[in-house]
C-alpha cells in the first residue's frame, strides 16, 4: 500500500492533472458570464481532460487514454466552431478513422503487435488537427458572425496542438504520447493552452459588453440632444417643415447615413409623399432610364412623385406598420433594383413606419451608398427610437397645431389627455404565468399618472408606474420621454430595474424644469425563477399579498424623485413569489382618495379588499377595489389621479 501510494506523489501525470484543473476553475469562475457562448463545450473538455488523465494515472502504459483524449478535444472542438459557422459540423471520416485507431491501440499490447503500430494515433490526430485548422483559417469577418474571436484564439491553439502530436509521433519509438518529456511537460503547456484559448472568449465577451455599453451611452446622448431640440424648435416656432428637416438630420448624424428622407401619409389619397430629404438619398423603386441621366432630373423626380401605399418598400413599411431592414441589398429581392452600381445605388437601408397605436403618419427611412459600410443591429435599434418618439412628437405636434388653429386654449387639458392617452398600453400583454389589470383614472380630465407593462425578453416582464408633477402639455411630454427611454433601455442586455431607473434619470435631469419631476416605480418579474426585483424613485412602497399565510409585505428601496439631480443612483431590492401571490403598484390617488368628510381611504381599506377577494382574477378583483373605493369617497370631487396595476403568479 505505501509503494502505490509513493507511485501516486511520483506520478508525472500530476502536472497534467494540475493544468485540467486550472482548467476547471477557470470555468467554473465563468459560470456567472452567460455572455460567454462556449461553456458547456469547454467543460465537457475539461472532464474529458480530467477523467483521461485519472485513467492514466491507474492504467500508465496504456495509450489509449491519450488519443481518446485526442479525440475528445478535437470532437469539442467541432462544437465549439459549429456555435458560430456550419463548417463546424462533425465530418463522417472523423469516426471512421477515430473508432478504428482506438480499436487498434487497445489491441496492441494485448495482442502484442509491434511497437510501430504506435505510430498510427499521432499520424491520424495530426491529420485531423490539420484539417480542422483548414476551417479555422477559413473563418473571417465576411463569412461568420463573431469571427474575431476564433481568430484572435486559432493560432496559439493550433501551434500547441501539432506541436503535441507531432513530437508524439516522432517519440513513438521511446513510448509517443507516454514518453515522459512529452507526459511531464507537453501536455500540461498544451492543457494550459486551452485554458488560454478560453480567455479569448471571456476577453471577446468584455470587449462586447464595454462596447455595447458605449453605443448605448452614445445614443442615449444623441437621443437626449434630439428629444431636447425638438422641443426647442416645437417652443420656438410650430413649423412642421423645420421639425420634419431637423428629425431626418439627426437620424442621418446618429448612424452616419450617407442619407435620409421622411415620407408623410397623404390626408386625402392613399400615397406617401417626401417631406423631408437629407444628404444624398436616392429613390429606394425602379425610375425611368432617362431620369437617372441628370441628378437633378433625378432630384425633381423624387421629391414629386408619389409613393402608392402598395407599391415600393416605402409603401410596404407603412402599410405593413412594421420595420425593414435590410443589411445588404445584394441580398434582397426587393432592392435589385437598387444594387447596380449607378445613380440610384444603395448599399443598405433602415426604414421603419411613423406611427402612433394604429394611426400611421409615415415612414422614416436612411440609407448607405457605401459598399464597405453596411448597417447593424445598433444602427436598426436607434432608428426605431427616433421613430418612436418623432411619432409622439408629430402626433403633439398635429393637435397643438389643431389647438391653434381653432384658438381655443382651453381644450389644451383635453389634447394633454389624448397625448397621455396614447401612451398607456391600448391592451396588457397576455401570458402564461401571470394575469394582469390595470385602472387608471384623472382627476380632470388630464392625468400625471403613466403605467406600462413591457414584455423585455422572453420569460420576463417590466411594469411601471409614474406620477408626473403638474397637468397639461408640459407634464404629458415628460412622459413621453420617460416612457421612451424605458422602451430604449429595457430590451437592452443587463439592465436592472435599478439601472433603468439611473438611465431615466441621467436623461430627465437637467432637460426639464425642477417642478417637472416625477415618481417612478419599477419591477421586473422571470417567469422561469419566479424572481421579482424592484426599485423606487421616491413612489409608494410595493405591496405584496401573500397567498400562502394570508398576509401582506411591501418592499421599499431610498431614492429620490426622477429629474431632480442627474448623479443620483437607485438601488433595486428582490424577492421570489409564489402561486397566487398578488403584487399592487398604486399612486397616492388611490390610498389618499377623500369623502366628503375629509378622511383618506387608506392602504389598510385597500389591503382589505385585497385579503377579502384574493381568490378573484386580476380583473374581478380590479372591480372589487373600484367598487369598494367608489363607495367609500361617495360624490366627493377627488383632487388626484388615481391608477393601479395588479399582477397575480397563476396557481
Amino acid at each position: 500500500m505505501p509503494d502505490f501510494i509513493l507511485y501516486v506523489i511520483n506520478n508525472s501525470l500530476w502536472a497534467k492533472g494540475l493544468a485540467a484543473l486550472v482548467l476547471l476553475v477557470y470555468l467554473q469562475r465563468l459560470a456567472t458570464k452567460p455572455d460567454v457562448p462556449v461553456l458547456s463545450q469547454f467543460r465537457s473538455m475539461a472532464f474529458v481532460l480530467l477523467l483521461t488523465d485519472l485513467a492514466l494515472l491507474f492504467l500508465p502504459t496504456y495509450s489509449v487514454f491519450p488519443i481518446l483524449q485526442g479525440f475528445g478535444l478535437l470532437f469539442f472542438y467541432h462544437r465549439v466552431l459549429a456555435v458560430y459557422s456550419a463548417d463546424g459540423k462533425l465530418p463522417a471520416w472523423f469516426w471512421v478513422l477515430s473508432v478504428p485507431v482506438l480499436v487498434v491501440t487497445v489491441l496492441t499490447p494485448i495482442l502484442g503487435w509491434p511497437w510501430f503500430v504506435g505510430f498510427l494515433g499521432p499520424v491520424v490526430l495530426l491529420g485531423m488537427w490539420f484539417a480542422f485548422s483548414q476551417k479555422l483559417y477559413a473563418i473571417s469577418e465576411f463569412n461568420t458572425e463573431g469571427a474575431g474571436v476564433i481568430q484572435a484564439s486559432r493560432r496559439n491553439l493550433i501551434q500547441g496542438m501539432i506541436l503535441l502530436h507531432g513530437t508524439a509521433l516522432i517519440l513513438v519509438p521511446w513510448g509517443g504520447y507516454l514518453n515522459p518529456f512529452v507526459q511531464m511537460v507537453l501536455f500540461p503547456l498544451v492543457d494550459l493552452v486551452h485554458t488560454w484559448t478560453l480567455s479569448f472568449w471571456e476577453r471577446f465577451a468584455d470587449a462586447q459588453k464595454n462596447r455595447h455599453l458605449t453605443t448605448l451611452e452614445k445614443n442615449l446622448g444623441s437621443l437626449f440632444e434630439f428629444m431636447v431640440a425638438i422641443g426647442n424648435a416645437i417652443s420656438e416656432k410650430l413649423e412642421m417643415d423645420k421639425v420634419m428637416d431637423f428629425v431626418v438630420k439627426s437620424a442621418v448624424k446618429a448612424t452616419n447615413a450617407d442619407g435620409g428622407a421622411i415620407f408623410l401619409l397623404d390626408e386625402f389619397e392613399d400615397v406617401l409623399r417626401v417631406k423631408a430629404v437629407e444628404g444624398d438619398f436616392p429613390p429606394p423603386y425602379q425610375v425611368p432610364p432617362k431620369v437617372k441621366l441628370k441628378i437633378a432630373s433625378l432630384t425633381e423626380y423624387f421629391q414629386s412623385t408619389p409613393i402608392p401605399l402598395d407599391k415600393t418598400i416605402v409603401g410596404e413599411c407603412a402599410m405593413t406598420r412594421k420595420s425593414i431592414f435590410i443589411h445588404d441589398t445584394r441580398d434582397d429581392a426587393r432592392m435589385s433594383q437598387n444594387a447596380q452600381l449607378d445613380q440610384i445605388y444603395i448599399a443598405s437601408i433602415i426604414l421603419t413606419p411613423l406611427l402612433q397605436g394604429n394611426k400611421v403618419f409615415g415612414v422614416l427611412a436612411v440609407v448607405s451608398r457605401r459598399g464597405n459600410y453596411l448597417f447593424n443591429a445598433d444602427h436598426y435599434s436607434q432608428i426605431q427610437t427616433f421613430a418612436d418618439y418623432t411619432s409622439l412628437t408629430i402626433n403633439s405636434l398635429f393637435t397643438y397645431l389643431e389647438l391653434l388653429e381653432k384658438q381655443e386654449m382651453e381644450r389644451e387639458v383635453g389634447i394633454a389627455a389624448e397625448i397621455q392617452g396614447q401612451l398607456l398600453p391600448s391592451k396588457l400583454p397576455q401570458v402564461s404565468s401571470i394575469s394582469l389589470a390595470a385602472y387608471s383614472l384623472p382627476a380632470k380630465g388630464v392625468s400625471g399618472d403613466y403605467y406600462d407593462v413591457i414584455n423585455i425578453r422572453r420569460g420576463q416582464i417590466l411594469l411601471a408606474v409614474c406620477d408626473v408633477a403638474g397637468k397639461g402639455i408640459p407634464a404629458s411630454l415628460v412622459m413621453v420621454m420617460i416612457r421612451t427611454i424605458i422602451h430604449l433601455v429595457a430590451h437592452q442586455p443587463g439592465m436592472t430595474v435599478g439601472r433603468i431607473l439611473d438611465v431615466v434619470n441621467w436623461g430627465i435631469a437637467g432637460k426639464v424644469s425642477l417642478d417637472r419631476f416625477a415618481t417612478l416605480a419599477l419591477l421586473s418579474y422571470d417567469f422561469a425563477s419566479k424572481r421579482l426585483e424592484y426599485s423606487n424613485a421616491a413612489h409608494h412602497p410595493l405591496l405584496i399579498f401573500r397567498a400562502a399565510d394570508k398576509s401582506f409585505e411591501t418592499l421599499d428601496t431610498e431614492g429620490i424623485p426622477i429629474g431632480l439631480e442627474k448623479k443620483t443612483k437607485y438601488n433595486q431590492i428582490n424577492t421570489v413569489l409564489q402561486p397566487a401571490d398578488i403584487v399592487v403598484l398604486y399612486t397616492d390617488g388611490i390610498i389618499e382618495a377623500m369623502n366628503d368628510q375629509g378622511s383618506q381611504y387608506t392602504l389598510e381599506a385597500l389591503q382589505k379588499v385585497i385579503l377579502a377577494h384574493h381568490e378573484f382574477p386580476p380583473e374581478k378583483l380590479k372591480r372589487a377595489i373600484i367598487e369598494d373605493m367608489n363607495g367609500f369617497v361617495g360624490k366627493a370631487k377627488q383632487h388626484d389621479d388615481q391608477t393601479f396595476l395588479l399582477m397575480k403568479v397563476d396557481g
